[in-house]
């Protein structure tokens, strides 16, 4: 009887209190703060209906690793991401190859005073008729490519964009070389370059001189030499910043012609600046340069070139140099032995000036002026050409330069009938980069 009689106590309170839950929800209270909830009234506490209760803060999840580097050969959306992230130049990117892409224009327009243009009509009257020329042009256009391949290993494809004789744009390869960094542990500052890569002597001028869009320097408008080649290039510098030097071996026939036989060229180029310990003394430079090379059998392609220049920040620069041909001659048309145009053993010589000075009060002007003369035959008298160049630059951002110059060029005999022209130019000349 005790038994029954505690089960129904039981079931009473039971149905007491799922009653009461029925019809009147129990108030609760609620730490606003934490999200705890309490059945007693507290300080801080609200109270609440069991339908508005909050949830306690959830707890911040980690942060999910960054996801690793693709390995080599993965060809995963990882690698891609990375790819796609080294081409626009990260530079935090730890990732390998680092890729940059960039461009270097020269454009111009001109008008030559010398009438060459003749008339399309042969009737007596025009015959002689002579018109003077201008025109807009385009004379080169680059595409650089630099990619680092790790820290000791870069490499760079160049494409070269410029006229055919036939008018039509031609697009080839300027660079394409792999350069090893700190090649040798004990020599930090040695490179090597294997591929299609600068020379050693016109890139080093032309970064002097900063005014390859008006015009190539002597050697390269004369023939004789070409900025790039096919090859081996080693460059260092001299401890304690007593100069450089690069020692090249290559085909010798520049980067517009194939190797035709067995015969290479070797040169080299030595810098030296005597006095690096003073800002007013460390831009000057003696610079000897020799190439030793072969056509083929019979014919030279020996250049010497001395050559001293000064720099003062980007303030001044003055240089000149003198320059001997031993060999072939791409405008030398006859000989006695009666061999091709220009290939035959001639003996030429030249100097070249060059200047700039920017002006104190008008920084981003400067004025220049360029003076070349070159006999293209030491056994003749008729073969020298004299060209002068003189103008002003306006320097509109650090990759964009106007410059406004002169130019220039009176030839002997010998030369006009080889087919060079006399010319008057006055230009416009642009140089953009980006």
């Amino acid at each position: 009887m005790k038994k029954y009689f505690s089960a129904a106590i039981f079931a009473a309170i039971l149905l007491s209190i799922s009653a009461s839950a029925w019809c009147d929800s129990p108030v609760l209270y609620q730490d606003p703060e934490t999200g705890q909830v309490f059945t007693k009234p507290a300080e801080g506490r609200v109270p609440v209906d069991l339908s508005t209760l909050t949830q306690a803060p959830a707890a911040q999840a980690a942060p999910a690793p960054e996801a690793a580097a693709a390995p080599a050969g993965d060809y995963s959306s990882q690698a891609f991401k990375d790819a796609v992230t080294n081409a626009i130049g990260e530079k935090e990117s730890n990732t390998f190859p680092k890729v940059k892409i960039g461009g270097l224009f020269y454009g111009e327009y001109y008008y030559d005073f010398e009438k060459h243009n003749t008339t399309a009509d042969p009737t007596p009257t025009n015959a002689a008729h002579r018109d003077p020329r201008d025109a807009f042009t385009l004379n080169r256009g680059y595409i650089n490519v630099l990619a680092d391949m790790s820290p000791e290993i870069s490499a760079r494809a160049t494409s070269d964009i410029t006229r055919d004789s036939s008018g039509n744009w031609e697009y080839r390869l300027k660079y394409g070389y792999l350069d090893f960094h700190n090649f040798l542990g004990f020599y930090p500052s040695l490179e090597v370059k294997m591929g299609q890569a600068q020379t050693a002597f016109l890139d080093y001028e032309e970064n002097l001189w900063e005014y390859r869009v008006i015009d190539p320097m002597i050697m390269d408008k004369e023939g004789f030499m070409q900025s790039a080649d096919l090859g081996v290039f080693l460059k260092g510098k001299i401890p304690a910043g007593y100069g450089d030097y690069q020692v090249d071996v290559i085909n010798g026939e520049g980067y517009h012609a194939a190797e035709a036989n067995k015969y290479k060229s070797v040169e080299g180029r030595l810098t030296v600046t005597p006095i690096p310990q003073w800002d007013m003394t460390k831009g000057l430079q003696f610079t000897a340069f020799v190439n030793e090379g072969k056509k083929d059998y019979e014919h030279k392609m020996d250049r010497y070139v001395g050559f001293i220049g000064y720099k003062y920040q980007n303030d001044i620069f003055l240089g000149c140099e003198y320059d001997i041909t031993r060999g072939t001659d791409p405008y030398i048309t006859t000989t006695a032995l009666g061999l091709p145009a220009g290939q035959f053993n001639a003996h030429g010589h030249g100097i070249s000036g060059l200047a700039w000075v920017r002006i104190p009060f008008l920084q981003p002007v400067r004025i220049l002026g360029r003076f070349d003369k070159f006999d293209h035959n030491d056994k003749t008298t008729d073969s020298t050409l004299h060209r002068w160049y003189y103008g002003a630059s306006y320097d509109v951002s650090k990759n964009v330069m106007f410059v406004l110059d002169d130019e220039t060029t009176d030839l002997d005999n010998h030369l006009i009938a080889a087919g060079l022209k006399k010319e008057n130019l006055m230009k416009v000349d642009v140089q953009w980069s980006f």
